[in-house]
């Protein structure tokens, strides 16, 4: 049953398994990265605007005092905790929103100083030595013990 002594057996070439990755054109990149900018910057002027028309502590107030509310009253506390975690949702997507923003603006401007110094990414990266200290830091080990 040694399939290398049949005549018709060919082995498989080897799995490239660390393929080099493809560059993409740099005209995509300066795309993507004035995407991201765009994006984050329109998301951002969107949300400066929002303390124009609604005062955020006074909002926050608001939420929880109906969240307080809504405990307290449990017989007419299921509809104003429905109002109160509807508000709490708002303010977290506001919240998440705004990071979002921010890490698209950080990203567009990391692709825009990568575009125009190429040896910057290799240069931000993290060294070899402190990767190696980092990994046999969090590698999870077996135990030593031997049982019976």
């Amino acid at each position: 049953m040694n399939r290398l002594s049949e005549p018709a057996f060919k082995p498989l070439p080897a799995r490239k398994v660390f393929r080099k990755r493809r560059s993409r054109s740099p005209w995509r990149e300066a795309l993507f990265s004035l995407l991201n900018i765009a994006v984050g910057s329109g998301v951002l002027v969107a949300l400066l605007q929002l303390p124009a028309r609604i005062d955020s502590l006074l909002v926050v107030s608001k939420v929880i005092s109906t969240l307080i509310k809504a405990i307290s009253r449990i017989g007419e506390g299921i509809l104003l905790l429905a109002a109160g975690l509807a508000q709490t949702f708002a303010i977290l997507l506001v919240v998440s929103l705004a990071i979002a923003a921010l890490l698209l603006l950080a990203n567009g401007v990391f692709r825009i100083l990568r575009l125009g110094m190429p040896g910057l990414g290799s240069v931000l990266g993290v060294p070899l030595e402190l990767a190696r200290m980092l990994w046999a830091f969090v590698q999870i080990r077996r135990p030593d013990r031997h049982e019976p």
